[in-house]
């Protein structure tokens, strides 16, 4: 488990440059595992932060920019995803559509018994777990126990048009160890699996 402040990760990426000492406004964040991170670059960098708790829980941060310019948490940061949908030391993978205002974002990770999951906010209400048909999670992709490996990436040129690819996840597969496996969403038309050719 890693007890760390938002601070002090901002310290070892700056190496020499002076950070500000912790204060009573800095955030104390106790985390086990990876980080993903997605950013609205015409927000000002307006960012969200998805980490596992030591419950095994997700949780969203909200930064309203970069740590460097001493910008503050926003006050609707929430617990994302419940501890009984998430295996304990899981992989989290984030992306965003239109980072001009978050009008989309997923949140994949893996479930207590491997199964590749997702949380996905429509722009007005996060929507994901077991009851979520459009989720990857329904497809129930088998990811390979104990692998930590998991990507997403996105394409908001391709909403609405069939042709392009919107969403892409990348993992270890149980049905195919030996190599990575990507889950696509083509315009919306659903999930389709392939192994890296």
């Amino acid at each position: 488990m890693l007890a760390l402040l938002f601070v002090s990760v901002l310290g070892s990426a700056l190496g020499n440059r002076a950070v500000a000492p912790s204060t009573p406004e800095t955030r104390p964040v106790t985390f086990v595992g990876n980080v993903a991170a997605v950013q609205a670059t015409a927000l000002g960098g307006d960012t969200r932060l998805y980490y596992q708790n030591p419950d095994n829980s997700i949780q969203e941060t909200a930064i309203s920019g970069p740590f460097a310019v001493g910008t503050s948490v926003f006050e609707g940061t929430d617990l994302l995803i419940p501890a009984n949908e998430v295996l304990p030391g899981t992989p989290i993978a984030a992306v965003t559509f239109n980072g001009n205002a978050f009008q989309q974002i997923h949140v994949f990770f893996v479930s207590p018994d491997n199964i590749l999951s997702e949380y996905a906010w429509t722009g007005t209400v996060w929507k994901g777990g077991p009851s979520c048909s459009d989720c990857v999670t329904a497809n129930r992709f088998a990811v390979q126990p104990g692998s930590k490996m998991l990507y997403a990436m996105g394409n908001d040129a391709a909403v609405g048009n069939s042709s392009g690819v919107y969403l892409r996840v990348g993992f270890v597969s149980a049905d195919a160890p030996g190599t990575l496996t990507e889950v696509d969403n083509i315009g919306g038309g659903g999930w389709h699996l392939a192994a890296m050719p």
